[in-house]
C-alpha cells in the first residue's frame, strides 16, 4: 500500500505517489455504528480534524439535513490509494443551511470542503470533488483544491461574510473565524458590496474589522459599512454578534451589488438595500451613522469583554456605561457561578469593596454642607489621646489618605519589620486582620477594634521609633498620600458621633433610597451572606498570596468561592454591596453635583496630587479618586472574592459636566498575580483588566 500526506504545495509524499492517483471514497455509512473517541487539535476550543496515522477524524459533517461525526482510513484498492469511511455517527440535524458556518466539514454543492484540519503541525483546507464509479459501492472523490492555510479570526464576531484568500473562497462562521491561504490576504464581502481592503492574516492576533478600511475607524467607508451591517444582522441584536444570513445575501443580492461603500450615492443606495432587506426580514433596523456606530461599539465593547475573562481567568462581568449618545446601557459576560454555569446578569449584586469609600465620603461632605462639621477639624476631638499626631491630623486629611494612619488592612504577619515598628506587645498569629480575613471569613470585629489597630502600631511608632524616616502607611500627617482603610473607618464612627445614628443608616437614607439604588445595601456586622441575585465571588489564595500561606490555611492551588465576609472587616472602608447600574446612578449623583451644595462640592474638588500611586498619576480628593491618565473621576474597590469600580469619564477637563459619563464594571474574582520577566509581581485591577479597554472602544486613545 501506498501512503501519502498533503502539504502546502500539492502534497506530500511518505512513499511516493503520483497526485493524480489520488482518489478518495467517502462511504457514509447512515446505518448504527459507533461513536468516535478520537483526539482531535482545537482552535480556541474548537475541535478540529486532524489527519495522523494514515487517517482523518470529522468531528462534524454536515450531510442532506443531518450532523454526522465521520472517521475516513486510507485502504488500497486494485487500482487506487483511497480513503474509507472506518466509522460514522450520526450527531443530529445540521439545522439551517447558515448553521453549517460552524461545522468542520460539509458535503453540498457536488463538493466535500473541509475548512480546516492539521497534519504535522500545520493546517490545509481541502475540497474534494465526485467521480462516478461502477466497481465503488460508496461515492469516490478527486482532490478538487488543497491549500495551506492560516486560520484567522475578526475581532468582533461577524458571521456569514464571504472571503476570498488566492484561490480560495469561505464564510466566517458565527465567531467570525476565517482561514487564508499562506502567503496571501483576504478580501472580504457581502454578496458583490467589497469591505474596504485586502487584509493580511496572522494567527497570532485578531484582525481589528477597522484595519479593512484605509483610514480605519476614521475612513467613512467603514462608517457605511457599520450601516450595513447593523441592516442585514440577523436577530437585530449586535451584542450577540452579526450574523448574515444566506438567504439575506441572496434576496439582497441585486440591492448589494448595487451598493458602494464609497459612493456619493451611498444614502439613496441604502434606502433601497433597506428595502430588500426588510422583505426577507421584516424587524430589520436600518441605521444613522452615529447610531451604527454606537451598535457596533457595544458590539466590540461585549468581544472585549469576554477576551478579557478568558485572558484573565475572570469568571463573569457586569457593566453598565453611558454611550456618546446618552444611553445607559447595562450588559454582562461569563458566569455568576462557576459550579451551575448560572449566566452572569446585570442584576446580579457584588461585593464593592473600596469603592464604599466614596459614599463615606459623601456623608462626611454633607455633614460639612450641613455645618455639622469642618473639613479642618482635629481628629483629637473625637478621638482625644488615641492618636499620637491627632491633635494635628484633620477630616480632609483623613478624606484624602494624608493622615498618615497605618492601614489595619495591612496587619499581616511579620508587618513589624516591614513597617519598622517594634509593639510592646505583639499580637498573636491567629490575632493577625489579615490572617482573619483569610481563615476567618466570618469572624464579626467589635466596634472600635478596626480603629485600635491603627492607633496601636502609631503609637508604638512613635514611641519606639520616632525617626524622620517614616515607612510606607506610617507618615506625618498631610505630608505624604498613604492609602489606609482605617481612614475611613475613623471618618465611619466620627459620622455615627455627629448623627447620633448607625453609618448605615445615614448611608441609606441619605443616598440609597433618594437615588433609587433598589439594588444596593449596607451591611451590618453579623451580616454575613449575601442573598438574592448575586455573583459568587472566587480567589486562589496559592496565587493570591502564595503556596505556603494556601498549604497553612488548607486552601486547594485553584479558585475557591469566597462570597461571604462579614461587614464587621472593613466596615466605613469596605463592606458595601451593589450592581453596575446602580454605580451608574451613584456616579451621576457625585459628579453632577446632585448631593452637595455648589461651594461643598468645590471643597469635594480640591486635589492632593499624587504621582506614581499604584503606578497610576492622580489626584486624591474627598472620598473620590482621579485618574489623570484615564480622565477619570471615581474609585476602585477590591474585596476577596470581587473586583470593583465605578468611574465618570470626562473628554475635556475644563467641562466635565458638558462631556461626562458615567460607568461602572464589576468582576466577580479577585485578579491574578502576574509574574514579570524581571521576577517582580504586578497585580492588576479592574480598571486595567477591562475598563481601558472599554474606554479606548468608545474614546479612542487618550
Amino acid at each position: 500500500m501506498r501512503t501519502h500526506s498533503l502539504t502546502a504545495s500539492r502534497y506530500l509524499p511518505l512513499r511516493q505517489i503520483d497526485v493524480r492517483s489520488l482518489v478518495l471514497v467517502l462511504a457514509l455509512l447512515w446505518a448504527t455504528t459507533l461513536g468516535l473517541n478520537a483526539n482531535a487539535d482545537s482552535i480556541e476550543g474548537r475541535e478540529i480534524p486532524t489527519w495522523s496515522n494514515d487517517s482523518i477524524l470529522l468531528p462534524e459533517l454536515a450531510f442532506g439535513g443531518s450532523v454526522y461525526s465521520v472517521e475516513l482510513s486510507l485502504y488500497s484498492s486494485s487500482t487506487n490509494d483511497v480513503l474509507k469511511v472506518s466509522d460514522s455517527h450520526l450527531i443530529g440535524p445540521a439545522g439551517a443551511p447558515d448553521s453549517y458556518y460552524d461545522h468542520a466539514a460539509r458535503f453540498a454543492n457536488n463538493t466535500l470542503s473541509i475548512p480546516i484540519f492539521e497534519s504535522g503541525g500545520l493546517y490545509f483546507a481541502v475540497e474534494l470533488e465526485p467521480l462516478i464509479s461502477f466497481t465503488e459501492v460508496a461515492p469516490l472523490f478527486r482532490l478538487k483544491n488543497l491549500w495551506q492555510v492560516t486560520p484567522g479570526k475578526l475581532s468582533v464576531p461577524i458571521g456569514g461574510l464571504d472571503y476570498v484568500s488566492g484561490t480560495k473562497t469561505g464564510v466566517t462562521d458565527s465567531q467570525g473565524r476565517f482561514y487564508s491561504v499562506q502567503g496571501s490576504p483576504v478580501a472580504f464581502s457581502i454578496g458583490a458590496l467589497t469591505l474596504g481592503n485586502s487584509v493580511s492574516n496572522t494567527a497570532a492576533n485578531a484582525t481589528a474589522y477597522a484595519s479593512l478600511f484605509t483610514l480605519g475607524e476614521k475612513d467613512s467607508a467603514y462608517s457605511r459599512s457599520l450601516q450595513v451591517l447593523g441592516l442585514l444582522d440577523a436577530d437585530n441584536n449586535s451584542v450577540n454578534g452579526i450574523q448574515i444570513s444566506s438567504t439575506m445575501k441572496q434576496s439582497a443580492a441585486s440591492a448589494l451589488a448595487a451598493t458602494s461603500l464609497t459612493s456619493a450615492s451611498f444614502a439613496s443606495q441604502y434606502t433601497s438595500l433597506s428595502g430588500s432587506a426588510k422583505g426577507v426580514n421584516a424587524a430589520a433596523m436600518s441605521y444613522d451613522a452615529d447610531a451604527a456606530q454606537i451598535n457596533f461599539q457595544k458590539l466590540e465593547i461585549q468581544s472585549y469583554m469576554l477576551t478579557r475573562l478568558q485572558q484573565k481567568s475572570i469568571p463573569g462581568v457586569s457593566l453598565s456605561i453611558e454611550l456618546p449618545n446618552g444611553e445607559i446601557w447595562h450588559t454582562a459576560a461569563g458566569v455568576a457561578d462557576t459550579r451551575t454555569g448560572e449566566a452572569m446578569t446585570p442584576l446580579h449584586q457584588f461585593r464593592i469593596g473600596s469603592a464604599t469609600k466614596s459614599f463615606t465620603g459623601m456623608l462626611i461632605m454633607q455633614l460639612v454642607d450641613e455645618g455639622k462639621l469642618r473639613l479642618d477639624q482635629k481628629l483629637e476631638e473625637f478621638f482625644p489621646g488615641k492618636f499620637p499626631n491627632g491633635d494635628v491630623t484633620t477630616i480632609k486629611m483623613l478624606l484624602n489618605h494624608t493622615a498618615g494612619i497605618f492601614s489595619f488592612t495591612n496587619e499581616f504577619p511579620d508587618f513589624e519589620s516591614a513597617f519598622g515598628v517594634t509593639m510592646d506587645v505583639e499580637p498573636s498569629m491567629t490575632d493577625l486582620w489579615f490572617v482573619r480575613y483569610i481563615g476567618m471569613p466570618g469572624y464579626v470585629y467589635k466596634p472600635g477594634e478596626l480603629v485600635n489597630i491603627g492607633a496601636s502600631i502609631n503609637s508604638a511608632f512613635a514611641t519606639n521609633n520616632a525617626t524622620e524616616a517614616r515607612p510606607y502607611l506610617v507618615n506625618k500627617p498631610g505630608e505624604q498620600w498613604n492609602y489606609s482603610n482605617t481612614h475611613y473607618v475613623l471618618l465611619q464612627e466620627i459620622a455615627e458621633m455627629l448623627t447620633q445614628n448607625t453609618w448605615q443608616h445615614e448611608i441609606t437614607t441619605r443616598f440609597v433610597e433618594p437615588l433609587g439604588l433598589t439594588h444596593t445595601t449596607v451591611p451590618s456586622p453579623g451580616d454575613l451572606l449575601l442573598e438574592g441575585t448575586y455573583a459568587r465571588g472566587y480567589v486562589n489564595w496559592a496565587d493570591n498570596q502564595g503556596k505556603f500561606v494556601a498549604d497553612l490555611f488548607g486552601f486547594p492551588y485553584t479558585d475557591i468561592e469566597r462570597s461571604n465576609t462579614d461587614p464587621s472587616y472593613t466596615m466605613g472602608s469596605g463592606a458595601m454591596i451593589s450592581t453596575a447600574a446602580d454605580l451608574v446612578k451613584w456616579a451621576n449623583a457625585v459628579m453632577e453635583g446632585k448631593l452637595l451644595s455648589t461651594a461643598t462640592q468645590a471643597l469635594m474638588r480640591e486635589p492632593f496630587e499624587v504621582r506614581g500611586a499604584f503606578g497610576e498619576d492622580i489626584n486624591m480628593l474627598q472620598g473620590i479618586v482621579q485618574d489623570l491618565g484615564l480622565q477619570v473621576f471615581g474609585h476602585r474597590g477590591q474585596i476577596v472574592g470581587y473586583d470593583a469600580s465605578w468611574q465618570y469619564h470626562y473628554r475635556n477637563a475644563n467641562d466635565i459636566l458638558g462631556t461626562g459619563t458615567a460607568m461602572a464594571v464589576l468582576l466577580n474574582r479577585t485578579l491574578l498575580t502576574e509574574i514579570k520577566p524581571d521576577g517582580s509581581f504586578h497585580i492588576s485591577d479592574v480598571n486595567e483588566v477591562m475598563l481601558e479597554g472599554i474606554l479606548e472602544i468608545l474614546y479612542g486613545s487618550n
